[in-house]
């Protein structure tokens, strides 16, 4: 088998990279919506888009398209996407496939570099909030209030019961139901 066109490989390239910064997918696929698998269907998703363009050339319909994007994230991942991104996504795809039909790969670094800046933008907000807990477990530059707000927790106080009272019990046996008072 022939090795892929490079225009093919910058086609597919651009499309992993739109994916994985495109938000409603990326919240998906992180949250585990479509089952533990989510990465997996994410790369199938790529797959069926990029074999969709290969079918259908130019001559792609706009409608169709975005019918795709919408079927595939409900049925896989269970989003009903009401934010309209998927016309977004597919006019980037549309634009997408004829740059690079004609050797054009700035579309395909652009989004090579959004991805990175979303992929790393959410790595530092780990690690920021990673630092975050880090510093207030350790209790280190407080102010001199702080340490009066430390309470040292005792043992905890044994419920307060209430006694019930005794059941009042006819002279056949029985015993009397006796309503509570309305609470107001």
């Amino acid at each position: 088998m022939a090795a892929p066109h490079p225009n093919q490989v910058a086609f597919r390239e651009g499309v992993e990279y739109l994916f994985h910064s495109w938000t409603a997918l990326k919240l998906a696929v992180d949250g585990e919506w479509g089952g533990h698998d989510s990465a997996a269907k994410r790369d199938w998703f790529v797959d069926t888009i990029v074999d969709y363009f290969g079918e259908h050339g130019k001559k792609v319909d706009t409608f169709d398209l975005e019918d795709i994007l919408l079927q595939i994230m409900n049925d896989e991942f269970s989003i009903m996407l009401e934010d309209k991104s998927e016309q977004h996504i597919s006019k980037i795809l549309e634009q997408l496939f004829l740059d690079c039909t004609h050797g054009k790969y700035d579309l395909v670094q652009t989004l090579k570099q959004d991805s990175q800046k979303i992929s790393g933008a959410f790595t530092s907000s780990k690690a920021q909030k990673g630092d975050d807990d880090d510093s207030s477990d350790d209790g280190g530059e407080e102010g001199e209030g702080g340490e009066d707000m430390d309470v040292e927790m005792g043992e905890a106080p044994e419920p307060v019961k209430k006694e019930k009272p005794e059941p009042i019990i006819d002279e056949d046996g029985f015993e009397t139901v006796v309503k509570k008072g309305r609470r107001r």
